[in-house]
């Protein structure tokens, strides 16, 4: 194959510093961020109940499920771009909504319209785009792109002071308008796959009167089509391997400071665990990131959800701060290290062409357990006042999921004669 390497910095890696500050944005203000609004709007609207504020989240879960399909098509074919600075505007108008409540009705309606912008305008699309530009460097790619949301907890921190310091509402008014100004100019960055502009996967320029390539050429031989990946069970265990962890993940990630307060600690030191949480995935990021492209990517990701179960029992034992401490490096790590290494797994097993209508499939199914969770804790919370029973409970099926991973076979479409 006719290749030279470029001299110039190659797009793809602007694309992972444009992806890391736009995860590192819309995680830290849409979804981590978001366990400093309950307490203070569970008691504007909702006279206190847990649940309900919960059942939003949940809404968004699900609209978010019922969107990632059709997200991941549109981002299969669309520029990346368009999609994302349409969910910016749509997202920045929704917190600034948000920012206006009076009632429990009027806050439904405005975290829809989060939830509406979220969905085109995060995690889908950037990893899908990203994932595009990478084969070989995909893991380290994805690494590095999703330190975003590690350092995301730096935008958590600034929520809590904010809260604490000017109120619920200007914080999620100046959230919505940051959106705004900050994450469409970067959003632009963007690009198509990098066929479409003259290279190749990595970084490699295809030269003046080269043979068109194809994806066997640059190393990824993946002859099954979209259809054919439905009809595969490594697809579908993949799918129920991560459904099972966000039952887990989600309800924790919603109540971390609720419930830390419970446990005896005070919000400001609760905001400064789930910092040192968000901090704790770097090392998560980078390590998956880097073994994802040497290693088998079932055993990183395995480990990446024992380092989460570790964590959780840190966090369900919690009595004082620095036990605390001991969840946020556990489980932070855990956390950070589960989407490098899931996303390099897909694109190992099912190739670039179809990348995002997979992963906009298993998001779209896998967020049942992110509906379910937070309202079943929220509700047990409210009947008993007390976390640990609801949390261990979802706790569970994560353990279960580590079997499961270690149980995939790599599909081979060639050999089956799919």
């Amino acid at each position: 194959m006719a290749t030279s390497k470029t001299k110039k910095v190659f797009h793809g890696w602007w694309m992972v510093g444009s992806g890391f500050l736009l995860m590192m944005y819309t995680t830290g203000v849409g979804f981590f961020g978001f366990t400093a609004f309950v307490n203070p709007i569970s008691e504007a609207v909702a006279g206190g109940s847990k649940a309900l504020i919960a059942g939003a989240v949940s809404i968004q879960r699900a609209e978010a499920g019922l969107m990632s399909p059709f997200i991941g098509i549109l981002v299969d074919k669309v520029n990346p771009k368009v999609l994302l600075v349409l969910g910016f505007l749509i997202g920045g108008s929704g917190f600034i909504g948000l920012s206006f409540i009076q009632n429990l009705l009027q806050f439904y309606v405005a975290f829809f319209v989060v939830a509406l912008g979220l969905g085109a305008g995060s995690f889908l699309v950037v990893s899908t785009a990203v994932s595009n530009w990478f084969i070989k460097k995909r893991g380290r790619a994805l690494g590095m792109l999703f330190l975003g949301p590690s350092f995301a907890g730096i935008i958590v921190a600034a929520i809590v002071w904010g809260v604490e310091a000017i109120g619920w509402r200007e914080t999620l008014f100046i959230i919505g308008v940051g959106m705004w100004v900050f994450c469409i100019p970067v959003s632009l960055v963007m690009k198509t796959k990098p066929e479409d502009h003259g290279l190749l996967p990595d970084g490699e320029m295809i030269l003046p009167g080269a043979p068109p390539q194809d994806q066997s050429d640059i190393g990824e031989n993946i002859p099954g089509t979209f259809k054919q990946v439905l009809w595969s069970l490594a697809y579908w265990q993949y799918v129920w391997i991560l459904g099972l962890q966000q039952l887990g993940f989600s309800a924790l990630v919603i109540f971390q400071i609720p419930a830390l307060e419970t446990f005896g600690l005070t919000t400001a030191m609760a905001g400064l665990v789930v910092l040192a949480w968000g901090l704790g995935g770097i090392p998560g990021r980078i390590g998956a990131g880097f073994l994802s492209d040497v290693v088998d990517k079932r055993l990183v990701l395995a480990g990446a959800f024992v380092l989460q179960i570790i964590g959780s029992i840190f966090f369900l034992t919690t009595t004082n701060f620095y036990w605390a401490l001991g969840y946020s490096f556990f489980h932070g790590a855990g956390w950070g290290g589960t989407t490098p290494a899931r996303l390099s797994l897909q694109g190992e097993y099912w190739g670039r062409g179809v990348f995002g209508r997979l992963m906009g499939m298993q998001m779209g199914i896998s967020a049942i357990g992110g509906i379910i969770s937070p309202i079943f804790v929220g509700w047990m919370y409210d009947q008993t006042g007390d976390y640990h029973l609801p949390l261990i409970i979802v706790l569970f099926p994560m353990i279960i999921s580590v079997f499961l991973i270690l149980s995939m076979k790599k599909p081979n479409f060639t050999e089956s004669g799919m």
